[in-house]
């Protein structure tokens, strides 16, 4: 029996087809169009290598082209890292881009070449052990996700160890053994499940990661923990100043053209620069002040210090997230708009001051931004008369 008639010959051949073709559908209308960055074009780039090296085995097994028929299997192995790279991006650190379309193609050009050998089973073994590997690269991205307990990545970590372990067993059996076409027959289809059943799971954590920033607007589970520690302090802080009559000010600042920023640079690199904007905004603010991200791109400050002062502060943090450096690739001056709420006008319940501080915010940006907006009366009646009249 020729080893390579077992490829493609299953049913797993056209389930695995079908789901690429879904899954490619699904990844670029849902995740890559919708919420474009780094992350969901490289998932995109692992699931359309999928789709296209499917469909070729299934073509050159018509054709009865055994090289080619190699040579397409070969590239399917490559889709794992190129999944990881989109898992590294997505936290926002280096991702490796190269690793996939390289090893898919050492693989492809290695089986192409032992595609009419006795070595060709176990050339296979030993590339399916490289990609399982490559997609077990997620155990290490997932222990540092801040999100590694959302549910939706849970069984995609699973299905990883599991993989891993198909192809170490796979790899095992075939260094004991001597390697039989009959043999061949069980391990491949079991391979092709468990590709198919990789694919499946890695579906479910990026839909799943995509849709929750989404419907969060840019928010993440480390931002929302920062922030309620943010609002506990700050509670506490005007809690202490209220007998006293203390002036608190709380700030809200935003960078400016964000959607033109996620679509350019990615929602990744939005969470890198509002953690750098983090950083620089408590670095320039006065000993005591309170600094938080609040969402994508935007930062609560939360300042006990007279009215001028606060002029001033604001002056310098609108410099400093000017003087940030970011990607070449980005078509306008990075820049960011304030709000600003004070307790003279405001009180001293903190939601009524960050509400009001980000109206003010949003007005700076609607009259160009790279400026800021400090609240007053006026400006009260005339959010709260909007607010009546929507």
């Amino acid at each position: 029996m020729d080893v390579l008639q077992t490829i493609g010959s299953s049913d797993l051949g056209i389930w695995q087809a079908g789901f690429a073709a879904a899954a490619t559908s699904v990844t670029v209308g849902i995740a890559f169009l919708r919420a474009p960055s780094r992350a969901t074009l490289y998932w995109t780039y692992a699931f359309t290598l999928a789709l296209i090296s499917t469909f070729g085995v299934i073509a050159a097994q018509i054709a009865e082209n055994e090289p080619a028929r190699a040579f397409a299997l070969g590239l399917l192995l490559g889709a794992p890292a190129t999944l990881w790279s989109g898992f590294r991006a997505h936290r926002g650190v280096r991702a490796y881009i190269w690793v996939g379309p390289a090893l898919a193609l050492l693989i492809a050009l290695t089986l192409t070449l032992a595609a009419d050998s006795a070595w060709f089973i176990t050339a296979y073994r030993v590339c399916y052990l490289l990609a399982a590997l490559s997609g077990g690269l997620f155990l290490w991205e997932w222990n540092r996700m801040p999100n590694r307990s959302d549910p939706v990545v849970w069984p995609f970590g699973v299905v990883s160890v599991l993989f891993v372990a198909l192809g170490v067993a796979g790899a095992a059996v075939g260094l004991a053994t001597r390697p039989i076409d009959e043999d061949f027959t069980v391990t491949r289809p079991l391979s092709a499940l468990g590709m198919l059943v990789y694919i499946s799971a890695a579906l479910i954590a990026i839909l799943g990661l995509t849709l929750a920033r989404r419907s969060s607007g840019g928010s993440t589970p480390a931002i929302d923990r920062e922030f309620a520690a943010f609002r506990d302090a700050a509670g506490a802080r005007l809690a202490r100043s209220l007998p006293t009559s203390e002036v608190c000010s709380v700030l809200i600042v935003r960078l400016d053209d964000l959607p033109q920023l996620r679509t350019t640079l990615g929602a990744e690199e939005i969470g890198a620069l509002t953690g750098r904007m983090v950083a620089a905004l408590r670095a320039t603010a006065a000993a005591g002040a309170l600094v938080s991200p609040a969402a994508e791109g935007a930062v609560a400050a939360f300042v006990a210090r007279p009215e001028g002062a606060t002029r001033d502060l604001l002056r310098r943090l609108l410099r400093t997230v000017g003087d940030l450096e970011v990607d070449s690739r980005l078509p306008v001056q990075l820049s960011a708009s304030a709000g600003w709420c004070s307790t003279t006008v405001g009180g001293y319940d903190l939601d009524a001051l960050l509400f009001i501080a980000r109206g003010a915010a949003e007005v700076a940006q609607e009259r160009g931004g790279d400026q800021w907006e400090r609240a007053d009366g006026s400006f009260i009646e005339r959010l709260v008369t909007g607010l009546e009249e929507r």
